[in-house]
């Protein structure tokens, strides 16, 4: 007869099986980051290629900045309709560091676009920086949530969030194993 302790036994060693990929992925973008300055910091600024430049036509209202949430949400929508109207969807920051410039910046696991729309010379340009391995690890450390339009963007939220509850129920495994110890 299987006993509540040889399922809890192995229930945490299968938990702690399937979440060792994610704890190695952690262990080491935790290490990148808490060393990146010192080790892993290059001495060449990172290199953008260019990708475009074209006349965009895109009403940014005064109002659509950095200071509240209110416009924060406008600031997004108007970015939101920058990378629709370019192909360029998925996830994204948006900010405005002048009155007269609107910047995105849209992200991937393996690379950074950087568009950067002049709304005096009505212009956007399209920047492109293929990242180095130790930004990639970076980025799937610090990836972007379930507010995100693309689908893989959305697994991977789902997956860190099925990923946190797992390790909530190791952890349980883990303390009823050591309070059964005296048993």
């Amino acid at each position: 007869m299987t006993t509540f302790d040889r399922i809890n036994r192995r229930a945490h060693l299968y938990l702690g099986l399937v979440l060792l990929p994610w704890v190695v992925m952690y262990g080491v973008s935790s290490f990148v980051i808490s060393h990146h300055a010192s080790w892993f910091k290059s001495d060449k600024p990172p290199v953008w290629e260019p990708v475009f430049e074209r006349p965009s036509q895109r009403p940014v209202p005064d109002q659509a900045n950095n200071s509240n949430d209110a416009n924060r949400e406008q600031l997004r929508a108007v970015a939101t309709e920058i990378l629709r109207e370019n192909d360029l969807e998925g996830a994204f920051y948006a900010e405005r560091p002048n009155a007269g410039e609107l910047r995105i910046m849209r992200n991937t696991f393996f690379d950074q676009t950087r568009l950067t729309y002049s709304i005096k010379d009505q212009k956007l340009r399209a920047e492109r920086q293929t990242l180095n391995w130790d930004q990639v690890v970076l980025r799937m450390h610090f990836r972007n949530g379930h507010n995100q339009p693309l689908f893989l963007n959305k697994l991977w939220a789902f997956t860190v969030d099925l990923t946190c509850f797992t390790i909530l129920l190791w952890i349980t495994s883990g303390i009823i194993m050591w309070w059964r110890l005296s048993k």
